[in-house]
């Protein structure tokens, strides 16, 4: 019988000897290198030094601890952080080719609101314009939403095109009934051209920290580009 399967033999025992472990270690001493969490849970042998003199192995393999630990989070965070960035390029990419169905500016604006929320995975999604015009006919309809003057600024920064925000309470004049459900928004600026009213975009989820001000925004930004050409497309007769 070869030495390796004895070796599993003797590490599938409920109790398994110390010579064996030692001889599985001699036979494979790449183990601890390509498992170095192990390195955590091992006890190093202590040495009377003497009083008033430090234990430096001891020192060194608690620090060394410590540089794992502190390497497997930020390892984690990044995977994290290029994973959601992953989800939210296709998730616009789905958004953008939706828009770029539409057949007319009512169902451009039906995209927005009914389609949205599902392509982002949030709650809500409102166009919103600032005007005290009448809107265009059948635009009411469709789900858009009208704010006062001014409102935009009061809700966003003129210099930020995106604004993440976590851990807040819905804005109702944006979300209407739905507004106390709307945890956390991402608030899109767009530009609809020198003679349109100005556009934003929210997008609202249920949870408090969907969007927060620590994500990146250029996705986003990028969507709400192309959002507001595909409306000064329609606003101008059309394609």
């Amino acid at each position: 019988m070869s030495s390796s399967s004895d070796d599993a033999k003797a590490l599938t025992t409920d109790i398994i000897a110390p010579d064996a472990v030692e001889a599985y270690l001699e036979r494979n001493p790449a183990f601890l290198n390509d498992r170095p969490d192990l390195l955590r849970t091992l006890v190093p042998p202590e040495f009377d030094h003497g009083s008033g003199v430090v234990d430096m192995q001891m020192f060194m393999l608690d620090r060394f601890r410590d540089q794992l630990t502190k390497s497997k989070r930020r390892e984690q965070a990044l995977i994290d952080a290029v994973e959601a960035n992953a989800r939210v390029q296709r998730r616009v990419h789905r958004a953008i080719e939706a828009l770029l169905k539409v057949r007319s500016f009512e169902e451009l604006i039906r995209a927005v609101v009914d389609d949205l929320p599902e392509l982002f995975d949030v709650a809500a999604a409102s166009l919103c314009i600032e005007t005290d015009q009448p809107l265009p006919n059948g635009a009411a309809a469709t789900g858009l939403i009208v704010l006062e003057p001014g409102s935009i600024d009061c809700l966003v920064e003129a210099d930020h095109a995106v604004v993440l925000r976590s851990d807040i309470a819905g804005e109702k004049a944006i979300f209407g009934k739905r507004a106390g459900k709307i945890r956390s928004t991402a608030q899109m600026q767009l530009d609809f051209g020198r003679k349109a009213p100005r556009g934003l975009l929210v997008l609202g989820a249920e949870e408090a920290d969907t969007f927060n001000d620590s994500q990146s925004t250029d996705f986003l930004a990028f969507f709400a580009f192309v959002l507001q050409r595909c409306v000064r497309r329609w606003l101008n007769d059309g394609p």
